[in-house]
C-alpha cells in the first residue's frame, strides 16, 4: 500500500486556514472585546518532571481553532490546600532552544512553594503549539486570545490525562480553583494589560516590567521594523490597538500590582511611570463618574534589572500575598 505524504507547507496552510475561520475580523481591542471566545479541555500530554515541590506537566488546549501547548505545574500538596492557579504570561523568548515553560519556570517555583498551581502557555510558534498565523506582526494579539481562552477554560476546568501517563504520575486536580491570578512579564505584561481590557472581570494581576508602549510602536521598537509600523498607522487607526487608550475597559476594582526595576534596560522605568500616571488619570475620571477605580499599587526596586533581580526573596512572597488578599 502506498503511503500518502502531505507536504509540510500544505499541512501548515491547512492549519492557518482553520485559524482564519475562527479569527476576529480585525485585532483591534474593540473587536477582541466582542470576539466569541471558546473553552476547551486541557489535555495533560506528559509528565515533564516531578519532585518534592511539584508535578510539572506539558499540556495542550485549543485557541482560535489551533493547538497551544503549555506548562502546568501543581504543588505537591493535598488538593484542598491548593490556594488557586496563576496564569503566567512570559516575555519574549528566542524560538531556538525554547522548551515548554521557559521564561516562567523560576518565578513559578516561588509561587508553587506557597501553595499556588501555575500554568504558562507557550503561544503560537513555540513548544508544540501550532505555527504563528499570518500576519506574524500581530502575534501579541494572538497571544491575548490564547490567554483569554485559557482563562475561560480554567474557570471550570476539564483536565484530561493522556493514556500514556502512569497512574503514579497523576494528581487529582481541582474541579474548580478558589482563585485565578494573572502574572505578566515584559511583553507578557502587555498581553496581560490587553487581557484585562477584554475580560471585563477584576482578575488580580501582577505585572513585572510590562511593555506598555502602544502598538504598533512596541512592534517597531522590538521588531526594529519602523516601516511596517508606519504602514500600519496609515491603514489602521492606531488608537484602536493601544492599551493606553482602552484603560477604561478594565473592570472596576481590578487589583494591579505593577513592579519595576530602576536599572531595567529592556523595559525602561519611564514606561511604567507613564503607565501608572495613565491609570491614575483614569481613576480620577472614574471618581468623577462614580465608577469603581483600578486598584493600582506601583512598586519600584532600586538597582533591580528586567527580571527584578536581586529582589526575588521579597518579590515572590509579595506577589503570592497579593493574589491571596
Amino acid at each position: 500500500m502506498k503511503k500518502i505524504i502531505v507536504p509540510l507547507f500544505l499541512f501548515a496552510s491547512i492549519m492557518l486556514l482553520e485559524a482564519q475561520e475562527t479569527m476576529p475580523a480585525d485585532f483591534s481591542l474593540k473587536s477582541l472585546q466582542n470576539y466569541p471566545y471558546i473553552t476547551s479541555p486541557i489535555t495533560i500530554q506528559e509528565l515533564a518532571f516531578k519532585n518534592e515541590t511539584q508535578y510539572a506537566y506539558n499540556v495542550t488546549y485549543k485557541s482560535m481553532g489551533l493547538t497551544v501547548s503549555a506548562r502546568l505545574s501543581v504543588p505537591a500538596i493535598q488538593r484542598e490546600n491548593i490556594k488557586g492557579i496563576v496564569l503566567m504570561l512570559r516575555g519574549h523568548q528566542n524560538p531556538r532552544g525554547y522548551s515548554t515553560g521557559k521564561g516562567t519556570e523560576n518565578p513559578a517555583k516561588g509561587y508553587l512553594q506557597r501553595g499556588w498551581a501555575t500554568i504558562s502557555p507557550d503561544f503560537f510558534g513555540y513548544g508544540s503549539s501550532s505555527p504563528i498565523p499570518y500576519p506574524r506582526e500581530l502575534h501579541q494579539f494572538y497571544c491575548t486570545v490564547n490567554a483569554v481562552e485559557l482563562f475561560k477554560s480554567l474557570e471550570a476546568p476539564d483536565f484530561i490525562y493522556a493514556n500514556g501517563i502512569k497512574q503514579a504520575d497523576r494528581v487529582t486536580l481541582p474541579g474548580s480553583f478558589k482563585r485565578i491570578g494573572l502574572w505578566g512579564h515584559s511583553n507578557g505584561g502587555q498581553v496581560a494589560l490587553h487581557f484585562l481590557e477584554i475580560i471585563n472581570k477584576p482578575v488580580p494581576t501582577v505585572l513585572w516590567a510590562p511593555v506598555s508602549l502602544p502598538f504598533p510602536d512596541s512592534w517597531a521598537h522590538y521588531g526594529r521594523n519602523k516601516e511596517w509600523a508606519e504602514r500600519f498607522k496609515k491603514e489602521q487607526p492606531a488608537g484602536d490597538f493601544s492599551l493606553i487608550v482602552h484603560l477604561d475597559k478594565i473592570a472596576p476594582g481590578t487589583p494591579v500590582l505593577l513592579e519595576q526595576g530602576d536599572k531595567d534596560y529592556a523595559v525602561p522605568k519611564a514606561w511604567s511611570d507613564a503607565l501608572a500616571r495613565a491609570i491614575n488619570e483614569e481613576n480620577l475620571r472614574r471618581e468623577k463618574s462614580g465608577i469603581g477605580k483600578i486598584d493600582l499599587r506601583y512598586e519600584i526596586y532600586a538597582n533591580a534589572n528586567h527580571n527584578l533581580n536581586p529582589y526575588w526573596g521579597t518579590v515572590l512572597p509579595k506577589d503570592a500575598a497579593f493574589w491571596e488578599r
